[in-house]
């Protein structure tokens, strides 16, 4: 019969070790309490948080991963289209505005519209036949457009993103990271104009024979004071996806997030890592853009009939001056 005898020796190192892995645990609890639990019941596949300036990283997780931009992409769209065109210009809708699916304005093919009034209704309604019909008018055609999207990413550094079309559908080969992202918007954030359209609560859009009232898809601009302004962006296959820029301290700062599944739960809990005081569910919730609202309507004008006279035969009785009723 043999008897195991534990080493003495071996139960002390334990014991040490497991003392060494305590006490470092709890230094990084108190010193480094966001690297610890970054990440932490975070959704998105990938996000990023900088200081806009100086581009270091507060928090993020694979943020050099590619992925699918979603309507994120309106911001290369709107921001070239602001650089290659006058606001006043007038484009005209082609046929193609037709086949796009929502979001829309409902473009209709052939009519005329403003270049202001199509890059607020890409970057507030998010509307893909606002994108569609400024990448046409500006690059002769959508994939002409793309080239150069991607030729102003390299120039802005975003060397891991791929445009292939203007509103963000989705399509196999077109990509971009948070890092990229977050690049391309502190770019577009020196325009002033593009700063003025991001800015926006509502974009009120005159047709012809309504107007209608779009609310920006941005949440954090009705219930966030620190936002300067964003860009929503989703599809089924991208999921949600999100950059915008806040303010603190006289600094800017940019969230950018990628493959979300709950969009502004992750960008709440992102945002801890800057502010105090931040936006509740019930307060996102109320922020949330509805459908467009019609805010009057232009009647139609009244078709003029000329009135008919009935006329009564009189029949007037031999020998008197008094009429006789007809069918009598």
């Amino acid at each position: 019969m043999s008897i195991l005898v534990e080493n003495p020796l071996s139960n002390l190192k334990k014991y040490y070790i497991k003392k060494i892995v305590i006490h470092l645990l709890f230094i990084l609890f108190f010193l480094f309490p966001s690297m610890l639990f970054a990440g932490e019941g975070i959704t998105a596949n990938s996000y990023i948080l900088v200081e806009k300036e100086s581009f270091d990283i507060i928090a993020g997780r694979n943020y050099h991963m590619k992925l699918a931009p979603a309507s994120t992409t309106k911001v290369m769209t709107t921001l070239l289209a602001i650089e290659k065109v006058d606001t006043g210009e007038t484009i005209v809708a082609d046929k193609g505005v037709a086949r796009l699916p929502a979001s829309k304005m409902h473009l209709v093919p052939g009519r005329e519209y403003s270049a202001i009034d199509l890059m607020n209704g890409a970057m507030i309604e998010s509307a893909n036949d606002a994108a569609y019909a400024l990448a046409k008018h500006i690059g002769g055609s959508e994939e002409n457009f793309a080239r150069m999207m991607n030729y102003r990413a390299n120039e802005f550094g975003a060397f891991n993103t791929h445009f292939k079309n203007a509103s963000g559908l989705y399509v196999n080969g077109q990509y971009t990271t948070c890092y990229d992202l977050a690049l391309i918007f502190k770019h577009a954030l020196t325009n002033d104009t593009f700063r003025e359209l991001i800015a926006k609560k509502y974009f009120f859009f005159q047709d012809s024979r309504k107007s209608v009232r779009y609310k920006n898809h941005n949440r954090f601009l009705f219930c966030f004071d620190p936002a300067i302004g964003g860009k929503t962006g989703f599809t089924r296959k991208s999921k949600h996806c999100y950059v915008g820029a806040f303010e603190k301290d006289g600094r800017s700062y940019i969230l950018a997030l990628l493959n979300s599944r709950d969009l502004w739960g992750d960008a709440v809990l992102i945002l801890g890592n800057l502010y105090d005081r931040l936006p509740s569910d019930k307060e996102l919730r109320s922020a949330r853009a509805p459908s467009a609202s019609l805010s009057s309507y232009k009647p139609k004008k009244a078709k003029k009939f000329a009135a008919k006279k009935k006329y009564k035969k009189k029949v007037v009785k031999k020998g008197t001056n008094k009429p006789v009723k007809s069918g009598t």
